[in-house]
């Protein structure tokens, strides 16, 4: 309860940070040695853990205080974004770079904000002009190999990262980005080495725990990736890879139920440009094919619904359904053949698994008929469609004179699956 309590009272207190944070006098008196001394201290803190809600308090003090200084914005924006807000972090970096336009400290702390929410492209612009502007600082040089990196440039980065070791000691993310080129050439015990000296700084780091969890899967150490993998996942969650490898190593430790929503996520972001490939739906299938019935009854489609704010397309969909009903979760299959259909209403095959459904396992024959109907008009060169669609109007046309049919249907009807006011 204690717990729960301070997590509130730090959640207030963010909140009314990020609505005064733009509201200062048009004044800004110079900052003291004093201040300075205690935000140097508070950014080493940030390193190792997370600050909690006096650190973000005083901090927000000072930058009320010093609401044009750039080392506190600098700082705002590093505390903000150690508790979880990085597009207000963002906000701080940019007024640090405003406001401190020859800090090149500033600005790779807005390079890093801005990788880590995924706007790689603003974030390389403003790096590449930073480059030209201070071409002997070794942050910039550290993350310019790291620009090469994500290039696959390895050959430059190692050249820029060289340099930066050359030059003076490491600094906190030069262990991951060795472990990087170390992880791309194969070598993944030495680059599970190199990355630990960033971890023991900061355990969350993003991407040291994605290289970390990387590096121990290629080892075959599946138990040990999992803990930084499902913290890669958590921060990467549109990256196909993490979700990928967070399903495998689940599944390596018989964990289904930690697979379930990455392999669903995997397999919705595998069908962006075109179908699924084998791979991923094979850790869609083992995974529903292993949990217990009503587990995934009840939590497939809270993910599906989440998923369909950022991937929405008519391909996924139906491949989902497809494995559904192959397992026999008739009811969910119905739902995504129903969604693929929406999405794209030109999906003759949709329609008609559809309808299928809607007949054989929910009795929906009037549905049935109505699906069966537009699937025909779609692909009327289908023989399959037209023969099940002849069936089906045939066997509706003496179902009044069936009273045995009517009395089985009366004992197993169930409720459409898709909603009669969807239809």
């Amino acid at each position: 309860m204690k717990q729960n309590n301070r997590s509130i009272r730090l959640a207030i207190l963010l909140f009314a940070a990020s609505i005064s944070l733009h509201a200062y006098p048009a004044y800004s008196q110079a900052l003291s040695n004093q201040d300075k001394d205690i935000l140097n201290k508070i950014l080493k803190d940030n390193e190792a853990k997370r600050p909690n809600e006096a650190v973000v308090s005083q901090v927000q003090g000072l930058v009320d205080k010093y609401p044009k200084d750039y080392f506190t914005r600098l700082v705002m924006g590093n505390t903000l974004d150690r508790v979880g807000m990085p597009m207000q972090a963002i906000e701080q970096y940019q007024l640090a770079v405003q406001y401190g336009p020859d800090s090149p400290k500033a600005i790779v702390e807005l390079v890093k904000a801005e990788i880590g929410v995924g706007q790689k492209e603003a974030a390389m612009r403003l790096l590449k002009e930073a480059d030209k502007r201070f071409p002997n600082d070794r942050e910039i040089k550290f993350w310019m190999g790291n620009y090469y990196l994500a290039k696959g440039d390895i050959k430059q980065a190692e050249q820029k990262l060289n340099e930066v070791m050359k030059s003076g000691p490491a600094f906190f993310g030069m262990g991951t980005a060795q472990a990087e080129i170390q992880l791309r050439e194969n070598r993944a015990a030495l680059a599970s080495m190199l990355v630990d000296n960033d971890l023991a700084r900061n355990p969350e780091y993003p991407l040291g725990n994605a290289i970390k969890g990387q590096a121990l899967f290629a080892m075959r150490k599946y138990k040990q990736a999992l803990p930084y993998l499902k913290n890669a996942y958590i921060a990467f969650p549109l990256q196909t890879d993490y979700a990928k490898k967070l399903t495998q190593a689940s599944l390596a430790n018989n964990d289904l139920h930690t697979a379930l929503e990455p392999s669903l996520v995997a397999l919705a972001l595998a069908s962006r440009v075109t179908d699924p490939d084998r791979e991923t739906q094979w850790l869609v299938a083992t995974t529903i094919s292993g949990l217990p019935k009503d587990f995934v009854r009840a939590e497939a489609p809270k993910i599906v619904e989440k998923l369909d704010r950022q991937v929405n397309n008519s391909r996924w969909h139906y491949v989902l359904g497809e494995m559904f009903d192959f397992y026999g979760f008739h009811e969910l299959a119905a739902v995504q053949f129903y969604r693929s259909y929406q999405v794209d209403p030109t999906q003759a095959n949709a329609a008609y698994r559809l309808a299928n459904d809607l007949e054989l396992y929910f009795q929906q024959y009037d549905e049935a008929l109505k699906y069966l109907s537009q699937a025909h008009s779609l692909s009327p060169g289908n023989t399959e469609i037209a023969d099940r669609l002849e069936r089906l109007q045939n066997r509706l046309a003496g179902r009044n004179a069936d009273l045995a049919w009517q009395l089985k249907d009366m004992l197993r009807r169930k409720t459409s699956p898709i909603g009669t006011g969807s239809l």
